[in-house]
């Protein structure tokens, strides 16, 4: 089985996260023995090719010189367009990313092609059938439903003709499968989320070398981690402190991650006179991602659906520190409530509600009874549903289904 995996997003070299969900399906596959060959975009200083973990990866460049290349990674597609010259690099982007897929096609002999996301990769896969003459097995996330569904309802058309031109579709969440229903119809959606290297994330690991860095002592952690971007809702949490500190005073809060929120988080943690309390340590490798989570006695995920309707589409944090058995905290929104069972591995609150989230926290903080239970169960089910040997196998399935009919009608 050979395996085409365009997407906008990628890890740029080793330890990068840039898209690590996406990396985690690829090198899954090949250790089930596909062939896997990653179409995905150039930025500078990045390797136009490379072989990662065994997963081929060809990197398109887009303009030039390759420093204009801003339009994908970081902070993402959904944040970098909102640039007037971002949005001018939208149709060489798309062209690029066709011509070097089809020529990865034709050369690797592909087939099957897996875009990750629906614009464009799934549009660029859908529209150029007639040449590649491949199965299309498109896996969407939750931005462009949330969005197209919110503010750029003026791309429905575009994301409808992609998922409906694909042989088979994939959601990350039922919520991401619910919300394609609504662009396209009826068409049959299959629920298979992003997975987790249980392995990797363990209860098996040590945070003491983090508490020691960061001189938390005895301190009661609340972790939380992801692109600092509005949808995160990470100013909910910083809201909350105050409120778990009058209860657990030794309380506070780990924010990783960067983006185009930080200066605001910060100066909300100083108006709130918690700046002392709140660490906010970048981006951390990959290392040292497990070793947070070990050293948190809880994790938090405080969501929000935005001004443009964008949200949660999976919540693979949370699955993570469920690995690691920790017991976690999410908003009730898009894809969250899918990995997170209110009252199974931890709790659900509503979105935007700073009092309910200081009264879940504060109960996990002080009862280590729950907490231990609640960690332990959150494993269990990471171990059950999440495991990237689990969902490469599920996805595999699919792929020798859509290849079988395939044969099938050329016979």
């Amino acid at each position: 089985m050979k395996v085409c995996i365009p997407a906008t997003i990628y890890p740029l070299y080793e330890g990068d996260f840039s898209g690590i969900f996406v990396h985690g399906l690829a090198k899954s596959l090949v250790r089930r023995g596909v062939e896997v060959h990653a179409v995905v975009p150039h930025a500078a200083g990045a390797k136009r090719e490379e072989t990662m973990n065994g997963v081929h990866i060809q990197r398109f460049r887009y303009a030039y010189p390759e420093s204009f290349q801003t339009l994908a990674y970081h902070p993402g597609i959904p944040e970098n367009i909102k640039k007037p010259f971002n949005k001018l690099e939208v149709l060489p982007f798309i062209v690029s990313m066709a011509r070097r897929m089809l020529q990865v096609v034709k050369e690797a002999r592909v087939d099957v092609l897996n875009p990750h996301w629906a614009l464009p990769s799934a549009l660029v896969a859908a529209w150029t059938r007639r040449i590649h003459k491949r199965p299309v097995v498109t896996t969407l996330y939750g931005v462009e439903m949330f969005l197209v569904a919110g503010k750029y309802s003026v791309f429905r058309p575009l994301l409808r003709s992609a998922i409906a031109n694909s042989d088979r579709v994939i959601a990350i969440s039922d919520a991401t499968a619910s919300a394609a229903r609504n662009v396209v119809g009826e068409k049959e959606v299959e629920v298979i989320p992003d997975g987790v290297d249980t392995e990797v994330f363990s209860p098996e690991n040590s945070g003491d070398e983090i508490r020691r860095r960061h001189g938390l002592g005895g301190d009661k952690v609340v972790l939380t981690c992801g692109r600092l971007v509005k949808r995160k809702g990470f100013e909910y949490l910083l809201r909350a402190l105050p409120a778990v500190m009058d209860r657990v005073p030794e309380a506070r809060v780990i924010v990783v991650g960067e983006g185009p929120e930080e200066t605001r988080l910060r100066s909300l943690a100083s108006s709130l006179g918690i700046a002392d309390r709140v660490l906010f340590p970048g981006v951390v490798s990959d290392t040292d991602l497990p070793l947070y989570y070990a050293a948190c006695d809880a994790f938090v995920l405080p969501s929000i659906v935005d001004s443009r309707g964008d949200t949660e589409g999976s919540g693979t944090t949370l699955v993570e520190a469920m690995a690691s058995g920790k017991p976690v905290v999410g908003s009730n929104v898009g894809g969250i409530p899918y990995a997170l069972r209110d009252g199974e591995v931890g709790f659900l609150v509503q979105e935007k509600n700073p009092a309910q989230l200081a009264d879940r926290i504060v109960t996990l903080l002080s009862d280590q009874t729950l907490s231990g239970k609640l960690g332990r169960e959150g494993r269990r089910v990471a171990t059950q549903r999440f495991a990237w040997q689990s969902i490469a196998e599920r996805y595999l399935s699919v792929f020798e289904s859509v290849t079988e009919a395939k044969r099938r009608q050329q016979l």
